[in-house]
């Protein structure tokens, strides 16, 4: 058999793009995104994705009845995702200034879905926020919340929550998080397999198989309106950065055994230490956060700085000059393996030189994370200190 591939070098792609602007906080910018090309039909990958977008943003539009949300909302479907993320990457570094300035968080909608499960991910500081979300929608086969549901199947004890994935590669959150260290959360509802890039991705498997009733694309669609107002209009940005210290501080000591069982004469307990002492100045700002807005509305002008103080928590977690891997990928928490392109890296400085076997990096790599991490914390106590009128 033989197969001849005519196409051109070059193509034209688009990026569609929908701006509410924010009434009282217009530079601050809330994105949700998916990607509109497929490989073939693309009923799951991404139409589902794409049409939870289109459906949250009418439903906030409705929702609104004329009025604006607080923070700006940009409603982005993504040409050439397939092609290795060209055109959220393309929007994310020709507006890099903006974005790395007023970006709130990136909502990326990825396979929305294909069946009725819950699944959800993103960074550790906003897994609570879509936990809150989760609870306030109705399950799409009538079986209650989405996050009673979730936890049911997730089988997991009263005390624990249902796992979520970290940002590692082969999506749209790429450029916003693993390039600029903005916030990013995703979800979907998965189910029977084996289409992915096939041409069996088309609305007939999908109405067989999959979301039959498209209940499932209207659940992701709730959850993502609900999830962006609550962020657009929130007073003080809805971070959780006890739960990110905490994760970090765990992922910490799975490297120390790596370390440890590769022989290795690296001590990476001094990050374990940063992220202890981070995670005290996020339950700080926690509690007075909490005090202040149970006060009272606080002046606006530190809402501003608190608020400009929390974007910089993961931004301050980012290298300028990028991991020695790949210098485009510049968040020091999340990347995806240099190897695969999908599957994630959690601390990736450091594991990679681990993986390298260099024990002198590594120990740098520790050294310069340290200085990071302290960083970020002290963003989370100038947070604070706005908040508290110092």
């Amino acid at each position: 058999v033989q197969v001849t591939l005519d196409t051109l070098p070059y193509k034209t792609i688009h990026n569609t793009l929908a701006t509410l602007r924010g009434a009282t906080h217009p530079d601050e910018v809330i994105v949700i995104g998916g990607h509109r090309d497929a490989w073939n039909a693309g009923s799951v990958d991404n139409v589902s994705g794409t049409t939870s977008i289109l459906e949250a943003a009418r439903a906030i539009v409705g929702a609104l009845g004329g009025a604006r949300p607080g923070r700006t909302l940009v409603f982005a479907t993504w040409d050439a995702e397939e092609w290795g993320l060209v055109g959220s990457s393309e929007y994310v570094e020709d507006d890099s200034l903006r974005l790395a300035r007023g970006a709130v968080a990136y909502l990326n909608l990825d396979v929305s879905a294909s069946g009725f499960d819950f699944g959800a991910g993103g960074s550790p500081s906003l897994r609570a926020l879509t936990r809150e979300i989760a609870r306030s929608v109705p399950d799409p086969l009538g079986r209650g919340t989405v996050y009673a549901q979730w936890r049911a199947r997730a089988g997991v004890p009263a005390d624990r929550e249902p796992a979520m994935g970290d940002p590692g590669g082969g999506s749209d959150f790429a450029g916003f998080y693993n390039h600029l260290g903005i916030p990013h959360a995703d979800w979907g509802f998965g189910g029977p397999g084996g289409i992915y890039h096939s041409a069996y991705d088309a609305p007939h498997w999908q109405e067989t198989f999959g979301d039959t009733n498209y209940a499932a694309h209207a659940a992701a669609a709730k959850l993502a309106a609900a999830w962006l107002l609550r962020v657009a209009n929130a007073e003080v940005v809805p971070f959780d950065y006890v739960e990110f210290g905490r994760t970090l501080e765990q992922a910490t000591v799975a490297l120390q055994r790596q370390a440890t069982a590769a022989g290795l004469a690296v001590d990476v307990a001094p990050v374990a230490a940063a992220w202890q002492a981070f995670t005290v100045q996020a339950a700080l700002f926690g509690e007075t956060r909490d005090a202040v807005l149970a006060a009272g509305a606080p002046p606006r002008a530190a809402l501003v700085r608190a608020n400009a103080a929390l974007r910089s928590v993961e931004r301050r977690l980012t290298r300028p000059e990028g991991l020695r891997s790949r210098a485009w990928y510049r968040s020091l928490i999340y990347a995806s393996d240099v190897d695969n392109g999908y599957s994630t890296m959690v601390l990736p400085s450091i594991g990679e030189a681990l993986r390298a076997r260099d024990a002198a990096l590594a120990t740098r790599e520790v050294a310069d994370l340290v200085t990071r991490v302290r960083a970020a914390a002290a963003a989370l106590d100038e947070a604070r200190a706005a908040l508290a009128g110092r």
